[in-house]
């Protein structure tokens, strides 16, 4: 008989501590849910993009680019030896391409990746529009803790370089409509785009040689020339 009982007590004693077991548990559960992610947490699918890019003659700086990018802690890092006048850089493109929304492009400079203002202003616009981030080691910074107003910056600064390009694409219509008219030769001359006239203009007001300017367009000589000159009749 006192066996029983004891048995009795003892299977009481286990039900009572399993249910205040679960009621600890479930106090807990409460106290410690949250309703927000963890910054931790929100990155932890975030991909930080490398990219570095030297000349033919600076393959020590990018060995230097790429080491930095890696204390930094970039899943992937891209990296050629090219120069900054190829308007198509193909690990660029790669890195590109393996973005998505939440990530973040990281620079040691930033013209390591962009040719001009204009270039660095276009593509700027693209990455936000995507949700993309960009840093870079000397202290450029756009992310979701960017002030909100951010992008619409960009936006505007994209506009006012389309505003220019357009402004002097017109002009150049109304020059050779003028020139048609007083009998001046209007062939025989190769076609330069907009951007790149204005890309002329834009370094020769910051003080660089004709000679400086050809390196960094692949224009010839002349053609530099002829866009300052025409541009000057143009203000006229």
């Amino acid at each position: 008989m006192f066996f029983y009982k004891s048995m009795f007590f003892l299977v009481l004693l286990i039900k009572f501590i399993s249910i205040i077991k679960n009621i600890i548990k479930r106090t807990l559960s409460k106290i410690f849910n949250r309703g927000k992610l963890l910054l931790s947490e929100k990155n932890r699918n975030k991909k930080l993009i490398g990219y570095a890019r030297a000349m033919d003659s600076e393959g020590e700086s990018l060995k230097e680019q790429i080491d930095k990018l890696n204390e930094l802690g970039c899943n992937v890092i891209f990296s050629e030896i090219i120069s900054i006048n190829e308007n198509f850089k193909p690990e660029l493109a790669k890195a590109f391409r393996l973005l998505s929304s939440g990530d973040e492009l990281v620079l040691t400079k930033l013209d390591r990746a962009f040719n001009s203002k204009s270039d660095f202003i276009t593509i700027m616009c693209k990455l936000y529009d995507d949700g993309i981030n960009l840093k870079t080691l000397s202290g450029f910074s756009s992310s979701e803790n960017s002030p909100k107003d951010f992008h619409s910056i960009f936006k505007v600064l994209n506009e006012l370089e389309k505003l220019e390009s357009d402004n002097l694409s017109e002009k150049k219509r109304e020059m050779n409509k003028k020139r048609k008219i007083i009998g001046d030769n209007c062939g025989g001359r190769p076609k330069i785009s907009p951007l790149k006239e204005s890309l002329v203009m834009r370094l020769r007001g910051e003080g660089f040689s004709y000679r400086s300017i050809r390196s960094q367009t692949g224009l010839a000589l002349s053609t530099i020339r002829r866009i300052i000159i025409d541009s000057q009749l143009i203000k006229k």
